[in-house]
């Protein structure tokens, strides 16, 4: 069975260093960039997700790309 995340846990995963609204925010703009309507997330998609938030300056994308490589640990 495919793994999901719902698009409020992948946020929690950036909040605590970047807040709540602002992790949301950044959440919602890269699925809705990506095409990803829905409310869950393959881990795929929010791997990629991750990436296109990674891609942001400052704070928010190295907080990003920690979460990504949280994620890939989780996977292995």
């Amino acid at each position: 069975m495919a793994r999901t995340i719902a698009k409020r846990e992948l946020a929690k995963m950036i909040a605590a260093t970047i807040g709540d609204d602002k992790a949301l925010e950044a959440v919602s703009s890269a699925c809705a960039g990506a095409g990803f309507t829905g409310e869950n997330l393959s881990w795929e998609e929010a791997l990629a997700v991750l990436g296109r938030i990674a891609e942001t300056p400052g704070v928010v994308g190295i907080t990003a790309r920690f979460a990504k490589s949280r994620m890939h640990l989780k996977l292995s």
